[in-house]
């Protein structure tokens, strides 16, 4: 009786161990079907993506980087490469998107000069009488040389990014105004300083109230950091 016990014992462990081997045999042929599948997927999503590209660059070789109208095909947009069936191939639309802008913002010889050309600020109908354009005398470093301290703060404050901004500081200086970049005003010594280090200097200074006054003010026992010194202007 023990001894059947025994033999039926051990032929379930065996058909168990038999069921187990098979689950497991069952679950790595499915996974060698999946890497199988992702890689040929992979490989026809390169070969499509590949095919688009030298499409794209045969059709882009024969164009002169002078040529703007034609490398954007007359003023049109880059449409996606397509295939000997006349479909369009899988090409991501967003570096088209980003390629065409490139090639309608593409620099030329013109863009290292100056422009001519005058964009008011602040446009507003005017009588055919009233003068269109800045009159050239204002690039005229001299005419700067004559203007007082209120309207050198004014055009450097209200004319930001021009050439009179450069003028006006470039003159300010030259009356031992000093900008400071933490403060976005101008100083400048009221008196020798008490203290002068390598790093700064201390004592008091006359500084320029944009934001609430328009006008100077005394600033005692001010320390002036040369870290805040705007001193690239000459």
């Amino acid at each position: 009786m023990k001894q059947h016990q025994q033999e039926a014992l051990r032929k379930q462990e065996e058909a168990a161990r038999k069921q187990q081997q098979q689950q497991q045999q069952q679950k790595a042929a499915q996974l060698q079907a999946q890497q199988q599948a992702a890689a040929a997927q992979q490989n026809a999503q390169q070969m499509q993506s590949q095919g688009g590209l030298d499409t794209l660059t045969s059709g882009l070789g024969g164009l002169a980087l002078g040529g703007r109208s034609e490398a954007i095909g007359g003023g049109g947009a880059i449409g996606a490469p397509v295939n000997n069936a006349g479909s369009t191939a899988g090409f991501d639309s967003g570096f088209l998107s980003a390629l065409n802008d490139s090639f309608a913002n593409m620099p030329n010889n013109g863009d290292n000069q100056r422009s001519n050309s005058y964009t008011p600020q602040n446009p507003y109908p005017v009588p055919a009488s009233y003068p269109s354009t800045p009159s050239g005398i204002f690039e005229n470093p001299a005419v700067f040389e004559k203007l007082g301290t209120d309207c050198l703060f004014f055009i450097f404050y209200y004319s930001q990014g021009t050439y009179q901004q450069y003028l006006a500081a470039r003159e300010l200086k030259k009356q031992s105004w000093r900008f400071h970049k933490k403060y976005m005003t101008w100083f400048q010594r009221h008196e020798e300083p008490k203290v002068t280090t390598d790093e700064y200097e201390q004592g008091t200074y006359v500084y320029f109230d944009y934001e609430t006054g328009w006008c100077t003010r005394i600033k005692t026992d001010f320390r002036f950091e040369y870290s805040f010194l705007e001193d690239s202007l000459q």
